[in-house]
């Protein structure tokens, strides 16, 4: 590369040398030709230009040379100064032009032509800022168009920049006129000016102006002018929020409901000899009149289903202005601070609010139940509890956001004992009777509107049905109910709105030892006992599996049966010493069971062990107890007029926590809602006690197993137990595996 460019720098050299002996002393034109080959290679346009000065009024203006001569520039038959052949047609005449030269102008050729910008010798600063030196402009960028430019479409109402008006001169018309007279004093003239002008003073500031004046309207017509100004530009636009509420929406399409049609002409009044414009007034006069006699007293519209349903919304928010916090706090809305200080584990139960009314003052509560759809709304049934009272049946319908009233009353000649909502459809309520009568209401009416209806024909039973759930067997929606002949039948509802009733199994009396408590052993009986099936008093679905259920009698007993099996039970085992008035699953761990019965207590089950896990007494009959479902150790019970809360990792030989309700009163039902902050209390007296349970430890994360050491822990002095239930864990995980 240094012996290039020291050759390039001589050719260089002597070209310049070339160029300016040409200039001053003009050499022929054998030499100037002889110049031009040589300078070709180097020359370009630019450097031509050089020959010519240009001088204006005696200075010299030439522009300067813009091809840096540091550099060399390349012809353009040429495609690399590398190559110092020509491409195309004209390379063979270049290979002879180039053996005519002499050697010496040869290599001079190919160096020139060979030389290049090496990359190594170019310094590239990485850090430098290529943007410097960039003097960006003072223009606004938002001036010149997108590449996506659309057509601007002027407004409806624009104006241009400049508007040329012509002025001209029109009629002059004078609307009031007065004008200044002057006149000497004494003449008629000017004792007329002279009386109008005490006149006006009288009447502004004398004694005049106090005068009694009407104001009134002068009849002249009105002009609309319509100017510049009137014409305004088209308003901006905004977003606005609009509420309505169902109230002004009821109104909006009742008001469109009672628009008339405009009527057809009617022939046979067109042919008529008296004016028809007469008679269609008679007949709108007749028809008006029909429409506003219909529904205008209060006792016919209070009957009306609008009416009721205004009613009842508004009773919904008259009844929010009173339980406005308790509401709060039955939503969740209101929830104390779980890293307060001043925390402690109380569990405490604050009052809510009380559902009561006249109607079912003093009717024991026999069943309760809520909507799977809508939490809000619950079904209440009011029957008898014990076999001297005398109550006709009353179903009330309740919604928690009005806990003043009942929604819905319903009433029969014979007392309920059980009602469950359906899961497919909501609205269809399922009810036992004392007399073993089986139907189903729909709660969106508010008269009696039976959907299914048992009759005596297809019910076998005449004796209290004691427990009705509703289950889906091979894709078709049954009513199970259990009666107190032992018997637990099912219900298919037809398009005849009957029911047609089939046996799934019927309890047997248990004879001969059985497993689970033991209990002491009853005397011999000499005689032939009369009755030989027991009273199933409650029944619970099975979590996994499909098949199988379990049935709580008043013998005390547990039976495990399956729909497969219609005659006899895969299981039974001896749960209580007297009647089993409920059974439930954990919800966090599937084969743990609760019961409770009449002789005081609340025992747990696995499946698998045929041992009770533990037991929890109470100070009298247990009828109901439930699983909270946010918290796997917590259990609420009612025994008499005691409330009870438990909490099995903290103590299970007593309650954590006891509420006693005053009077004679015995509580029958107890249930925790969805959220697990709210539990519903029913008692005899047809009271249904909304509690909110506060103070209680945060749920754990791992639930089962909180509830697995809780159990463990409980079985520590029974080792025989605790082995046994580690061999089942054991096997429950290879099979889970």
């Amino acid at each position: 590369m240094l012996k290039n460019e020291s050759s390039w720098n001589s050719v260089n050299t002597h070209s310049q040398k070339l160029a300016t002996s040409d200039e001053e002393t003009g050499l022929n034109a054998s030499s100037q030709s002889t110049l031009t080959k040589v300078s070709k290679v180097t020359f370009t346009l630019m450097d031509k230009r050089q020959t010519y000065r240009v001088v204006i009024d005696g200075v010299d203006l030439t522009p300067d040379n813009i091809v840096d001569p540091d550099y060399i520039t390349m012809d353009e038959t040429y495609t690399h100064a590398a190559f110092g052949i020509k491409s195309g047609a004209k390379s063979d005449i270049g290979l002879r032009m180039s053996k005519s030269k002499s050697k010496s102008t040869v290599e001079m050729a190919m160096k020139v032509y060979t030389t290049t910008i090496s990359l190594d010798d170019i310094c590239i600063d990485h850090t430098k800022n290529t943007s410097e030196g960039f003097a960006s402009g003072d223009f606004n960028l938002e001036i010149a168009p997108s590449a996506f430019y659309l057509t601007k479409t002027k407004p409806i109402m624009w104006y241009p920049e400049e508007i040329f008006v012509t002025l001209k001169e029109t009629e002059t018309h004078f609307l009031y006129e007065l004008p200044s007279f002057s006149y000497e004093k004494g003449t008629p003239e000017g004792n007329a000016v002279e009386e109008q002008n005490n006149f006006y003073q009288y009447i502004t500031v004398g004694k005049g102006r106090n005068r009694k004046m009407v104001t009134e309207e002068t009849q002249t017509k009105e002009y609309i002018t319509q100017s510049r100004h009137t014409l305004a530009t088209r308003p901006q636009k905004k977003n606005a929020i609009a509420f309505a509420s169902l109230w002004d929406m009821h109104d909006t399409y009742a008001k469109i409901n009672e628009t008339t049609v405009d009527e057809e002409p009617d022939e046979m009044v067109m042919y008529q000899s008296v004016d028809p414009k007469l008679l269609r007034r008679r007949k709108k006069i007749l028809t008006s009149d029909a429409t506003e006699i219909k529904g205008k007293s209060f006792e016919q519209i209070c009957c009306t289903p609008e009416f009721l349903d205004a009613v009842l919304l508004t009773e919904r928010v008259l009844a929010t202005l009173k339980y406005s916090e308790a509401q709060k706090k039955f939503r969740g809305l209101a929830r104390f601070d779980p890293l307060s200080l001043d925390l402690i584990y109380i569990y405490s139960m604050k009052p809510l609010w009380t559902l009561e009314c006249n109607d079912t003052a003093g009717r024991p509560i026999t069943s309760i139940s809520f909507n799977p759809k809508n939490d809000n709304i619950l079904a209440i049934a009011h029957g008898k509890l014990g076999y001297a009272e005398n109550f006709n049946g009353l179903v009330s319908i309740w919604c928690t956001k009005n806990p003043c009233v009942p929604e819905r009353l319903y009433r029969f000649e014979n007392p309920l004992t059980s009602v469950e909502f359906s899961d497919k459809n909501p609205n269809w309520l399922a009810c036992g009777f004392n007399n073993g009568d089986v139907l189903i209401l729909d709660i969106t009416s508010y008269t009696i509107r039976i959907i299914a209806k048992s009759k005596r024909e297809t019910n076998p039973c005449f004796e209290p049905i004691w427990h009705v759930i509703w289950r889906s067997i091979d894709a078709c929606q049954y009513v199970i109910i259990t009666c107190q002949d032992g018997r637990i039948n099912r219900f298919r509802s037809t398009k005849t709105h009957d029911f047609i009733c089939s046996p799934m199994m019927r309890i047997s009396t248990v004879e001969g030892n059985m497993k689970g408590l033991q209990t002491t052993k009853p005397c011999l009986h000499v005689d032939v006992p009369i009755v030989r099936h027991p009273a199933a008093l409650c029944i619970i679905w099975h979590p996994r599996i499909d098949h199988n259920y379990l049935v709580g009698t008043d013998e005390g007993c547990i039976h495990k049966c399956s729909t497969h099996y219609l005659n006899q039970h895969i299981d039974v085992f001896k749960a209580h010493s007297g009647p089993v008035y409920n059974m439930s699953f954990s919800p966090f761990m599937d084969a743990l069971v609760m019961s409770c019965g009449a002789d005081n207590a609340i025992r747990l089950w696995l499946e698998g062990i045929d041992d009770v896990i533990m037991t929890l007494n109470c100070t009298a009959a247990v009828y109901d107890a439930a699983f909270c479902p946010i918290n796997s150790t917590v259990i609420i019970s009612v025994s008499g007029n005691v409330l009870s809360v438990w909490d099995l990792r903290r103590k299970n030989h007593i309650p954590c926590a006891e509420y006693t309700f005053p009077g004679n009163v015995v509580l029958t039902f107890i249930k925790f809602s969805k959220s697990g902050d709210n539990v519903f209390v029913g008692d005899t007296l047809g009271r249904m006690h909304t509690f909110h349970l506060e103070d209680t430890p945060i749920p754990p994360f791992y639930q089962r197993k909180i509830l697995d050491e809780a159990i463990k822990k409980a079985l520590c002095t029974r080792p025989q137990l605790l082995k046994q239930l580690e061999k089942m864990e054991q096997y429950t995980e290879r099979y889970a595996k």
